[in-house]
């Protein structure tokens, strides 16, 4: 129970500050359709790292270079995009999960571990455009989960379907698909 409370709480934190950095840059968050959607539990290889908000570019660079090279070098098949999962967040910065879906799970290699993506009710949302304006659909989900009477399950996590290591150049073009675990008493459509 203190960890489903902790959880609610990070998650809680994270969508808050998402929320505030865009209400302060004066943007308009109602620009995203947020869909209910059932996921199912993925398995996958992740690294986590602490980072503050200007180093997390380079590390999760370095994290899905190490992943990749991991998971291909033993094997391994890939079954979705690269994701970063926020597990908490302080006035140090962030605790991210970095990750590469997987069809099965590897061994665990130093700083690499098997994890896994929750199934189950997910609120989602897709942002296109640079990196740095995902605040903006973050701030979209917190007034989603308010305006619905909606709670959180988990954390968040943010899944890369285009990228620049994905060959796509233009920041304006890049795809990020954000989902957010719900309660199971809030998994109902939204009001």
């Amino acid at each position: 129970m203190r960890t489903a409370s902790r959880i609610l709480s990070v998650t809680a934190m994270l969508l808050f500050a998402a929320a505030a950095a865009t209400r302060a840059a004066g943007q308009d968050a109602s620009r995203y359709e947020i869909k209910i959607e059932e996921v199912k539990a993925q398995p996958a290889m992740t690294m986590r790292f602490r980072a503050k908000p200007e180093e997390l570019g380079a590390k999760y660079a370095e994290a899905f270079g190490a992943l990749f090279g991991y998971v291909m070098s033993n094997g391994g098949e890939l079954a979705g995009p690269p994701f970063g999962r926020y597990h908490a967040m302080d006035e140090e910065g962030f605790e991210v999960e970095a990750g590469l879906p997987v069809s099965k799970p590897l061994a665990a290699k130093g700083e690499i571990k098997p994890s896994q993506l929750p199934g189950g009710t997910v609120a989602t949302l897709i942002h296109v455009g640079p990196y740095e304006r995902l605040g903006e659909a973050h701030a979209a989900l917190e007034q989603w989960l308010e305006k619905n009477s909606k709670k959180p399950a988990g954390p968040v996590w943010e899944s890369y379907i285009t990228e620049p290591g994905g060959g796509e150049s233009d920041p304006n073009k890049y795809e990020t698909k954000i989902f957010l675990p719900l309660e199971a008493a809030d998994a109902a459509k939204p009001k």
